[in-house]
């Protein structure tokens, strides 16, 4: 295998694991950031439902204020008819009797209005179950979250550190011109952003920015070069056929 073949193959390897570390540790940062969005979905369920609790618990006084109302004036009339039995007058009698009309007709009012409370209080009643399920649901959906999270993370720190250990044998096989870029980018913008492969013969796999054939060729002569757009350490992959035109 010769020394450009070696570059290529060690620049391959290392971009492949910096791919696999960026994404394990991308797996462990976004955990603890999920499971915060859902603890934050579970409050507001909380709140939804105790605000839900609260409508209904007052539509049920409505309602019951409503049949105290009705009996209230059940009892009124049972007593203004019991005085009308009473009365010693005929003046008094005729007083009865439009005070009667008039709680007869309040009586029908009152009843249409307990019946439409009780009824509405009855037909919100079902926003409770729901609310109290959907929140049940997204604290499942958290403990889930929480016990995939626990038994992943020892796996995925483990995978960290033996991808770590390769890295290092890979890096140390970098020709020092190589290695002294690929440190300073590794400082600047991090292990995944610091390498990109040459696709379709002349672009940037990382920003498709064209590389103009000068930088091809000195790729080809064991040079390293970066893309001047995006400052990725460019490699060339196995297949790669230099075309002059």
């Amino acid at each position: 295998m010769s020394d450009l073949d070696n570059i290529r193959k060690t620049l391959e390897q290392i971009h492949l694991i910096q791919t696999q570390l960026n994404d394990l540790n991308g797996s462990l940062r976004r955990a603890p950031l999920v499971l915060k969005a859902q603890e934050g979905n579970i409050q507001k369920q909380l709140a939804n439902l105790a605000q839900i609790n609260e409508t209904y618990q007052k539509l049920k006084a409505d309602a019951k204020q409503k049949e105290l109302e009705v009996a209230a004036n059940d009892q009124a009339l049972a007593k203004r008819k019991t005085q009308l039995q009473e009365s010693k007058s005929n003046k008094e009698f005729q007083a009865l009797q439009l005070q009667i009309k008039a709680d007869e007709a309040a009586r029908s009012v009152l009843d249409d209005e307990a019946l439409e409370a009780i009824e509405k209080a009855e037909q919100y009643a079902s926003n409770v179950p729901v609310a109290e399920a959907e929140l049940k649901k997204l604290r499942d959906l958290y403990e889930t979250t929480k016990k995939k999270f626990l038994e992943e993370k020892p796996k995925i720190e483990a995978q960290i550190i033996q991808l770590q250990q390769i890295l290092e044998t890979e890096e140390s096989k970098l020709p020092r011109d190589f290695g002294e870029i690929y440190n300073r980018l590794i400082r600047n913008v991090g292990g995944n952003e610091a390498l990109a492969i040459v696709e379709n013969q002349k672009y940037c796999g990382g920003c498709n920015h064209q590389i103009p054939i000068n930088s091809l060729a000195q790729i080809l002569q064991k040079k390293p070069i970066t893309c001047s757009s995006c400052a990725r350490l460019l490699y060339l992959p196995e297949d790669f056929v230099f075309d002059k035109g």
